[in-house]
């Protein structure tokens, strides 16, 4: 089978009918990727929203924590409450950007409009647009294994191989120097770095707008109603915990393996056997070969598709617990290709 029957320029993420047609990731075993019965592309958007409406219902139940600890005398209770609404609310605005993930695949809806509607929507909470997390991912799905592939999110992913080296990529925030950047130029009609395609620049640049109007919205909202609300159940949560929580997320993506000069899918992407709970959390991206074997397979399928390559898959971690020990530990490390350059 030509594994080259779609061009990269394409860099098809699917169309409103079928995500059969998109561009495949290289693999050298024997591909029989575009004979997939037609099943696997089906896509199931009322258990998309069903997963978009309880995740909506577990933020609101942190707020509710909050909020509750805010009205109330200072007890232990309240106290809890408190700690106990910010820790759900940070642990599921990753989880939120898990399910943007299956938007800017068109895994959600037959509708580009509607991914793109409900993929600025639950970008909100982390300021991660739809539009430019698309932009970024999909090269990331043309060019892995290439010099050319990149990550849309731009973590630090080196010196992890200590408790302090983990500690302090996990609190880093150096992505909101690009958020920045990129707010700069929309207020000021200059292109962004790194997007060649005029229609992405005017989409990426109105998200990254409209996401600070609604932070400008919820700090109008604060002093208004002299309420910290917003700053203990969104700002600080996002800041403290949902950016750690969604670098964990997306490390064990590729981390340690040769992400540049190693055009093997199935050798430069990692599984990791977890339970059910921790499936639902990451939105199944512990299946992620699978995911990068096929794109156009919607996530509600994907653990379908790596049920069907599990014997041909050659990196597989038994826990996500064992992952970080070995991080930590220093028996994964960063990739060093020949040219001495690290990657993730």
């Amino acid at each position: 089978m030509n594994l080259n029957d779609t061009s990269v320029s394409d860099l098809r993420a699917g169309n409103s009918e079928s995500n059969a047609d998109v561009q495949l990731a290289p693999s050298k075993d024997k591909d029989l990727r575009r004979r997939l019965p037609r099943e696997y592309f089906v896509k199931r958007p009322a258990l998309f929203i069903s997963k978009i409406v309880f995740a909506f219902a577990l933020i609101a139940l942190g707020w509710y924590g909050v909020g509750y600890a805010l009205n109330t005398p200072v007890t232990i209770g309240s106290i809890l409450a408190a700690i106990g609404g910010m820790l759900l609310s940070g642990l599921i605005y990753p989880h939120l950007v898990e399910l943007q993930h299956e938007c800017l695949h068109d895994h959600a809806f037959k509708s580009a409009k509607l991914n793109r509607l409900f993929g600025v929507l639950v970008g909100l909470f982390m300021f991660n647009s739809h539009s430019h997390y698309r932009y970024d991912h999909l090269r990331h799905h043309a060019y892995l294994g290439t010099e050319q592939n990149v990550e849309h999110f731009d973590y630090r992913f080196n010196d992890l191989a200590s408790p302090k080296g983990f500690a302090i990529a996990f609190f880093d925030l150096n992505r909101y120097r690009r958020v920045f950047n990129i707010l700069g130029a929309a207020f000021t009609s200059k292109p962004i770095s790194g997007v060649n395609k005029e229609q992405a620049q005017r989409d990426i640049k109105q998200e990254y707008v409209f996401y600070m109007l609604m932070f400008i919205l919820s700090m109008v909202a604060s002093v208004y109603f002299q309420t910290w609300l917003f700053a203990l159940a969104w700002w600080l949560p996002t800041l403290v915990i949902a950016e750690g929580a969604h670098f964990m997320i997306e490390m064990p993506e590729h981390y340690g393996l040769d992400t540049q000069s190693s055009p093997d899918v199935l050798k430069n992407t990692r599984t990791i056997s977890t339970n059910r709970l921790i499936a639902w959390y990451v939105n199944g991206n512990h299946t992620h070969t699978a995911h990068h074997f096929h794109q156009g397979v919607p996530m509600c399928h994907v653990k379908k598709l790596n049920e069907l390559i599990k014997p041909q898959l050659q990196v597989v971690e038994t826990s996500y617990f064992a992952f970080y020990r070995n991080v930590i530990s220093g028996r994964i490390r960063s990739y060093v290709d020949v040219s001495g350059k690290v990657t993730d």
